[in-house]
């Protein structure tokens, strides 16, 4: 039924697009898209109608255009309402990522990344600080301390470097002042024998020079074999000069051990005897322990040479193991003594079965008691207040 027939006026004709002759049947949304502006690019100079696809399907239709795409008007306006959503969604999504970053959903920042995987672990001060630096340390930024722990990381290994460095030049010094060490003992332990073998060839070959007159006139008979003669005596005395330094060291070197040794002695002493602590205890000590090494055979300027490390004495002399027997029998005599007072001994007993005191007392009393009753003398109420008192 046609609208003009039912109202009596003529009804407006709806705007009929041709479609190019090339359009396939069936289109995507991008290509009908396109095929909508192509139509909509002929010009109009109607400025009532504000949206310029509304304009195109609901203007007058101009005269000689066909009515045979009537039928498509629904599929271009089915086309028209997908472009426009297209092209929102598309606008929505270019202000999305447009939007700063503090703008956008916390949630949406953060889906599908582990919170745990960008935290970085906490720097640890340097083993070497004190209490109160590795506090101040964990206050610090994490970049000052990323700073100051490759600084320690850095310090600490050009010092243990240094250190191996020292070491190993302390272990090169200890070898070679071995070495030295062992070539003067061996240089020193050589100078007698040196000196000898001087003193024997002077003997063989001025065997003639025997005072200072032959030396006399030796220099002015034979001057080359005076001057031989000198050479020799130069020499000996040169080795005799080295040879009694070596000694003097030695002797000082014997006497700062024996320092040392003595000092650790006496501290071992001292723990083991507290009363060497005491001063006056220790006098007393020292005085008996004269007088029983006086009467062993000790004299006293024996004794402090002996003291002092200047001599040295045997475990062999007879003095010295007549006081080890004295202190071994004095310990076992000790020990002996200590085990007889530990013994109990049993308490004497008369022979025959025992009485109780107190069961005797009573039974005297008791008896005296009748007997005064029976006799009222005075007898035997004294007897009978001897008898309380003894079991009181």
């Amino acid at each position: 039924m046609d609208v003009a027939t039912d109202t009596g006026a003529p009804a407006p004709t709806a705007l009929e697009l041709t479609a190019p002759a090339d359009t396939p049947a069936y289109l995507s949304t991008h290509d009908a898209a396109a095929v909508l502006r192509k139509l909509r690019q002929p010009k109009t100079n109607d400025t009532d109608t504000p949206d310029p696809s509304a304009r195109a399907m609901t203007a007058a239709p101009k005269p000689g255009h066909s009515a045979s795409l009537r039928a498509f008007t629904p599929v271009f306006d089915g086309l028209r309402t997908r472009v426009n959503a297209l092209m929102e969604s598309t606008a929505v999504d270019a202000a999305d990522d447009a939007a700063p970053v503090d703008a956008q959903d916390p949630g949406a920042k953060t889906e599908g990344t582990d919170p745990g995987a960008t935290e970085l672990s906490p720097i640890e001060p340097p083993r070497s600080w004190t209490k109160e630096d590795k506090e101040l340390f964990t206050g610090l930024p994490r970049a000052t301390q990323e700073r100051l722990a490759e600084r320690e990381r850095s310090r600490e290994g050009d010092f243990l470097r240094r250190q191996n460095e020292a070491a190993e030049k302390l272990k090169g010094l200890a070898a070679k002042e071995q070495a030295v060490e062992q070539a003067r003992q061996t240089y020193e332990a050589a100078l007698p024998q040196l000196l000898q073998t001087l003193q024997q060839q002077q003997a063989g070959e001025f065997a003639d020079i025997k005072s200072m007159a032959d030396v006399e006139r030796l220099a002015r008979e034979d001057w080359p074999r005076y001057l031989l003669w000198d050479l020799q005596q130069k020499k000996i005395a040169d080795v005799t000069q080295h040879m009694l330094a070596a000694q003097h060291r030695q002797v000082q070197e014997k006497l700062g051990q024996f320092t040392e040794f003595a000092k650790r002695q006496d501290d071992l002493f001292k723990e083991k005897v507290p009363d060497m602590l005491d001063e006056a205890k220790a006098a007393e000590l020292q005085r008996r322990a004269l007088a029983v090494l006086g009467d062993l055979g000790f004299s006293e300027a024996e004794l402090v040479p002996l003291w002092n490390g200047h001599k040295e004495l045997s475990l062999r002399d007879h003095r010295l193991q007549l006081l080890i027997r004295d202190a071994t029998l004095w310990r076992e005599a000790e020990k002996k003594a200590k085990a007889a007072a530990v013994k109990p001994v049993p308490p004497v007993q008369r022979p025959g079965a025992a009485t109780p005191r107190q069961g005797t007392d009573e039974a005297r009393v008791q008896h005296l008691t009748q007997r005064l009753e029976q006799t009222g003398a005075l007898r035997d109420a004294a007897a009978l207040v001897r008898a309380r008192r003894a079991a009181r």
